[in-house]
């Protein structure tokens, strides 16, 4: 079937036909009507003198304007009548020419006309049984329901019946055919109007896919920003400050003067560390092609290298194959940590480890330095004690952010004589919820 198939022309078509074959059908049974009423009472003078010719007029008058209703009904629908319609009608109709016929047996042969009208009342069963009443209507006035039967009147009734009911059943046959091509157009429109809402929900879901990858790049700009805020642009600062404080202490105390060059050298050389350690950051390991549990070796190999810390890896062998997102948030996690305790903890031994546990993975990162100010510890609405960033600074907020977007879970338990510890728990089921990071 053409992809252009207009089922709403298409069944606009097909009632404007249906429209002219019933119009031609109440023209021919009108005429036939009048041609027959008009014979019969040629044929007996004596009735138009007398009340049986009034009774004739007026019951094919009757029968003009029921057809005439039945007509007018047929062309504002698309399926049979009601029952209850259907059957005043052709009850209607089969009385007046029972009437007619008790009158005068000329008009048995209008019971044709009651004949052709129930195709256009019943249908299937109703409609056998319809043409059966006829028929047997039509038998009893013609006196071929007789005992013994004649061969006269079986060749009479084979005859009448052979013809009656041919016609039915390929009326039958016609009304199932019309019945699957208006079930054939309504599932074609189901189709396409499903077809509508797929491409519209494809055009949506390709617009939220624009707009996540959007966000994505809003969300790693912010992100950049306020690590440059926090690193760079204090230490760019400093620096400025200390080159101004010794260009001024240059002429006359040239030994303090060489201390604070010396003082900015080691901020530059700092901030040149972190800057590696924040281009590092923007390497992926998802990205790079490496696997997890090497990249996060690496950078704890890296780690001890520029601090002189104690590191501990522990990383169990078969987290080679996580989801993209628990990767990613493994790798952010564990390098926002890894910077925290390089610039602030003061620590001398660190120990990371990941496993598995069920559908979940742990990560856990244990530091022995001074723990987390008590300011940043408050407790929320649960009563629970979070830690949370502090003004200007977004890393522990960050950190939590990026976990609850999986469906991840933060814990962290800080103080002075155990340290801090950091333990993220992560879903790894593939239909696990997913939130944006605000911005």
């Amino acid at each position: 079937m053409s992809a252009h198939f207009d089922v709403e022309q298409d069944n606009m078509h097909f009632l404007r036909i249906s429209r002219r074959v019933l119009t031609m059908f109440f023209v021919l049974l009108s005429i036939y009507l009048a041609a027959s009423t008009y014979a019969v009472l040629l044929s007996t003078p004596s009735s138009l003198h007398d009340w049986r010719g009034v009774i004739c007029i007026v019951l094919t008058v009757l029968a003009f304007l029921i057809y005439g209703i039945q007509f007018r009904m047929s062309l504002n629908r698309d399926c049979l009548p009601s029952l209850r319609s259907a059957v005043g009608i052709g009850g209607s109709l089969y009385l007046i020419v029972v009437l007619l016929t008790l009158i005068n047996t000329a008009f048995v042969w209008d019971f044709y006309v009651v004949f052709a009208i129930c195709f256009g009342l019943f249908g299937g069963v109703r409609l056998l049984l319809a043409v059966g009443i006829i028929a047997l209507t039509m038998f009893a006035f013609q006196g071929l329901l007789i005992w013994p039967p004649t061969g006269s009147a079986l060749a009479g009734i084979a005859g009448q019946i052979l013809t009656l009911f041919s016609i039915t059943g390929l009326n039958i046959m016609f009304q199932d055919l019309i019945g699957e091509r208006f079930e054939r157009n309504q599932l074609f429109q189901q189709l396409t109007q499903t077809n509508s809402e797929l491409e519209e929900a494809h055009r949506q879901l390709a617009q939220s896919v624009v707009q996540e990858q959007e966000l994505a790049v809003l969300r790693e700009r912010t992100r950049l920003a306020r690590e440059m805020h926090d690193t760079i642009g204090h230490a760019l600062v400093l620096i400025s400050v200390k080159l101004e404080a010794a260009q001024r202490l240059r002429a006359r105390d040239p030994e303090r003067c060489d201390r604070e060059l010396e003082s900015t050298r080691q901020v530059a050389r700092e901030t040149m560390t972190a800057l590696r350690a924040s281009i590092a950051d923007l390497r992926s390991p998802t990205l790079e092609h490496e696997h997890i549990n090497h990249a996060l070796s690496r950078s704890a190999r890296e780690l001890a290298r520029r601090t002189d810390l104690s590191v501990t890896c522990t990383l169990q062998e078969d987290i080679d194959l996580l989801p993209a997102p628990v990767e990613e948030t493994l790798w952010k996690v564990s390098q926002e940590a890894f910077t925290n305790i390089e610039k602030h903890a003061h620590a001398s031994h660190v120990q990371v480890c990941i496993k598995r546990q069920g559908e979940k993975l742990l990560l856990c990162i244990h530091d022995d330095g001074i723990g987390l100010p008590p300011a940043l510890n408050q407790p929320d609405k649960d009563g629970r004690f979070v830690y949370s960033s502090p003004g200007g600074h977004y890393g522990l907020s960050g950190m939590r952010e990026r976990i609850e977007a999986i469906g991840g879970h933060l814990t962290l338990r800080s103080n002075k004589e155990q340290g801090t510890t950091l333990e993220v728990e992560l879903p790894l089921l593939s239909d696990a919820p997913v939130k944006l990071l605000p911005l």
